[in-house]
């Protein structure tokens, strides 16, 4: 399979510098690629490569992670919409794919309605409109994230004590990538600081909640959700709710896979979404 080697370019949208990941197959529809919270576009890499030759794939790395800006603007909900509004309008993209892990999934749900014409299709990945009660309990005890690490192979340590799925080669990359060597030695993540150890409202604030059950309801594209089978974020009666409450939602699992599904079982992951994109091996 030919694949095309992934560039990285920088946009500014609503005054915040954003890099992306552009694996530029020119003629091809465009499919976004939104990570998760405190994380980064390279979780996307295996699935873009396999994509690229049917797809012009875009990982975002969104304001606030990676390599791009901190925002002085905040992190609200509202603002990652409107990020992703401007992007997808900078490059021009009049139709496209969306796909979304974690909160990429939420922004994905609170862009589209608006945007009926230009998104084709959804891969929302281990989120829903609202967590299950197991979720929410072991987010409650949750240990607090260390901010600083004395070496890599030590933050790749304590990464792997909340996911035994992921093999080796697969967490160090995501360590690497969403890590940095500090001048003093110490290694420390590239997300804004004041995105760790602080509770997400989208689990608990209603308005939120009620936002997300409206795009399931009001988007009229096709909707895949993608699960991790030992995540437990998503329960079995939420994909019931949202398959009962959206027109064309459809989900699958994927085995031995916790949140982070692309980064856990990444071959798994691209296998799982082929038909739905129209991609054969």
């Amino acid at each position: 399979m030919t694949t095309v080697k992934a560039q990285e370019k920088f946009v500014t949208v609503n005054g915040v510098r954003l890099r992306y990941l552009d694996w530029g197959t020119d003629g091809k529809t465009p499919l976004v690629c939104l990570h998760g919270h405190t994380g980064q576009a390279h979780i996307w890499d295996e699935f873009a490569e396999a994509m690229s030759p049917h797809y012009h794939v875009l990982a975002v790395d969104q304001r606030g992670h990676g390599g791009s800006q901190w925002a002085d603007t905040g992190y609200a909900r509202d603002r990652f919409v409107e990020d992703l509004a401007g992007f997808v309008d900078a490059l021009g993209l009049s139709k496209f794919v969306l796909a979304g892990l974690s909160m990429g999934g939420w922004h994905s749900l609170l862009y589209t309605p608006d945007h009926q014409d230009r998104v084709e299709r959804i891969i929302i990945v281990d989120i829903s409109p609202q967590p299950s009660p197991q979720w929410q309990e072991r987010a409650a005890s949750r240990p607090v994230t260390p901010m600083e690490f004395p070496s890599l192979d030590a933050a790749i340590s304590w990464m792997r004590e909340s996911n035994p799925w992921a093999s080796d080669a697969s967490l160090r990359k995501d360590a690497e990538d969403k890590m940095y060597r500090r001048d003093d030695g110490q290694w420390t993540w590239k997300a804004d600081a004041s995105l760790f150890n602080v509770p997400l409202p989208d689990q608990t604030d209603p308005t939120l909640i009620a936002r997300y059950w409206k795009g399931i309801e009001s988007i009229t594209c096709p909707i895949l959700e993608v699960r991790g089978a030992e995540s437990g974020l998503v329960s079995d009666e939420t994909i019931e709710q949202m398959k009962q409450r959206g027109k064309q939602v459809t989900s699958v699992d994927i085995p031995n896979a916790g949140h982070v599904v692309t980064v856990d079982k990444p071959k798994e992951f691209i296998e799982a979404t082929r038909s739905f994109l129209g991609v054969h091996a």
